[in-house]
């Protein structure tokens, strides 16, 4: 079971559920935060979808006897239950998609999900999605075989590129179950939270006919995957003493091998308090070729949802360089309700926003991050700045934008001119300024876009150039770096800092993902440092899979402080 390594309000507060979701202590941890921050858990229960058409839905289902799941995994004690149904469901969805069993590296993410967790700990979905929308994976377990803490590969290419994930609603009742039996039967497994306390002083598993059954809403501490339903299956399945009141239950998939449960598989009363719980499902999975280049600034994804205006309505934008002429194909954006519309504008600056044609609008009928094709793309030019700019509105929901905000899970970087907001999309804001956005200074819109090389592609490889210097034992190392990348870019790079001492040791390491071409950055590591040189190593890998053939390098001298004080720690 999931070890939670961070305390369960770290978690609420990212995970806070949408209208009609989980909520609670999350609305409470938000509002200490000084903003209603809502999170991936569940929309609207009741709100028109497209579940309300595609019925009616059979008595039973079950995604094993269609073939349509890849094999049970064990986390092996390790807390990433939420790595495992993430993955799972990813490779249900490929599956219903192309017919192709792909088995993918949950070390990968769990070392390079980009958060504080540290492979370590429950986290909410929308972190592995993060992972996957900026194209750092999936990749494949044979190149990344699961558990090796640490152990991952520095560079790897993904195997397909995640351009949509759904969040569907919260359950609003034992039976309000058509979202869920939907993105079942039409995308495959879906990844959800559960409170999962199998143990006998909770009487609420029976581990003869493995089923599960609890009528308390306590904190979801366990992620599990949604295979599979039966409205049939008897309530005399479940323990003695504490049954449900009715008939019917989920058909799960765990995280703990095969030997426990039915070969790693139970099932769940439709009563039970928590389960759907932040349900997300994988709904576009595409080729590594759907697009050369990536603009972005949210490594991260979305932790928080703000308001321009006490309104529905808002716009949001980001400012870009491009990295190579091209065309903006598309852009992608996070919604947080069922029936939320928007218009896409692309300009050359935040002026031109007003006057700009749509290059795209429409509805989208659930919520979750989604791409969005331009039905009038734009064409960009090496070197020139670039805005793209999304208007939402979200009914029923007064915080339409969706941001990447530091949090107790992740710590974003941004700086001012990157991303802006607006209540009508002529006079814009800097979100650095906005002062109802948690570490504002940190904070960027949840917007990428997307081109096409005109005539090029992406054959160079990204460099990146380190500088460092002489530092006082006690005080703060900077080592400065800047990524750079011959046109025609794919715009989006990860790169990895490494310090060794005299001995070859590794004393710090960094890897930051979804570096922009021309972006620059002072990192601060944490480390011991003891008087003597030091040498810093940089090398970059882009998302088109060039890599730089040599490491940059930086010497970093740290001197004997006078006078001489105790050993002290430089902390980032």
């Amino acid at each position: 079971m999931s070890l939670l390594v961070l305390g369960f309000a770290a978690l609420l507060a990212l995970s806070a559920g949408l209208p009609g979701g989980a909520v609670g202590q999350a609305d409470a941890a938000s509002a200490e935060a000084g903003v209603r921050i809502a999170g991936h858990g569940g929309t609207e229960g009741g709100s028109a979808g497209p579940w309300d058409t595609a019925g009616p839905y059979p008595a039973a289902y079950d995604l094993r006897e269609v073939g349509l799941l890849t094999g049970v995994r064990s986390q092996d004690n390790h807390s990433t239950c939420w790595i495992m149904a993430a993955i799972g469901a990813l490779e249900s969805s490929i599956l219903r998609r192309e017919g192709l069993a792909l088995e993918l590296s949950a070390n990968n993410l769990a070392n390079h999900m980009a958060s504080r967790l540290r492979y370590e700990g429950m986290a909410p979905g929308e972190l592995a999605l993060a992972y996957f929308a900026r194209w750092e994976g999936p990749v494949r377990e044979s190149s990344d075989p699961y558990p090796r803490p640490g152990g991952s590969p520095p560079f790897l290419r993904a195997v397909r590129h995640v351009q949509e994930a759904l969040l569907l609603p919260g359950r609003q009742g034992p039976l309000d179950n058509a979202p869920l039996k939907w993105a079942i039967m039409t995308h495959g497994g879906v990844a959800a939270a559960v409170d999962f306390r199998v143990q006998s002083q909770y009487k609420s598993w029976n581990g003869v006919t493995h089923a599960y059954y609890n009528a308390s809403r306590l904190t979801p501490n366990h992620h599990i995957m949604i295979v599979g339903w039966d409205d049939g299956y008897p309530a005399a399945g479940f323990l003695a003493g504490s049954r449900p009141p009715g008939d019917g239950a989920f058909l799960i998939r765990n995280s703990w091998g095969t030997d426990w449960g039915d070969e790693g598989f139970a099932w769940v009363s439709y009563y039970d308090a928590t389960i759907g719980d932040a349900a997300m499902v994988y709904s576009g999975v595409e080729s590594v070729k759907n697009y050369d280049a990536v603009y972005q600034y949210d490594a991260l994804g979305r932790s928080a949802w703000v308001g321009v205006t006490a309104s529905e309505e808002a716009w949001f934008a980001n400012r870009f360089t491009a990295a190579g002429t091209g065309v903006v194909k598309a852009v992608s954006f996070y919604t947080p309700v069922p029936g939320t519309s928007y218009e896409v504008r692309v300009a050359r600056g935040l002026g031109g926003v007003a006057a700009a044609p749509a290059a795209a609008a429409g509805t989208l009928a659930v919520a979750g991050y989604h791409t969005v094709r331009l039905q009038r793309p734009v064409a960009v030019t090496a070197g020139r700045r670039f805005v793209a700019a999304v208007r939402v509105e979200t009914p029923g929901w007064d915080r339409p934008v969706p941001v990447e905000a530091p949090s107790e899970f992740i710590a974003p970087r941004a700086r001012a001119g990157q991303s802006f907001v607006s209540a009508e999309g002529s006079t814009w804001r800097d979100l650095t300024t906005l002062a109802q956005v948690p570490g504002r200074s940190r904070a960027n819109v949840n917007l990428k876009a997307f081109v096409d090389a005109s005539g090029a592609r992406d054959t160079r490889a990204p460099r990146v150039r380190v500088r460092a210097g002489v530092v006082t034992r006690g005080a703060r190392a900077h080592i400065r770096w800047r990524l750079s990348d011959p046109s025609f870019s794919s715009a989006s790079a990860i790169i990895e800092l490494l310090v060794h001492d005299r001995a070859g040791r590794v004393v710090a390491r960094r890897r930051i993902p979804a570096v922009a071409v021309g972006e620059r950055g002072v990192w601060m590591p944490t480390a011991v440092w003891r008087p003597g040189r030091y040498s810093v190593r940089a090398r970059a890998f882009d998302v088109a899979d060039r890599r730089q053939a040599a490491a940059s390098r930086a010497e970093l001298i740290v001197r004997a402080a006078k006078p001489t004080g105790s050993r002290s720690r430089v902390r980032s």
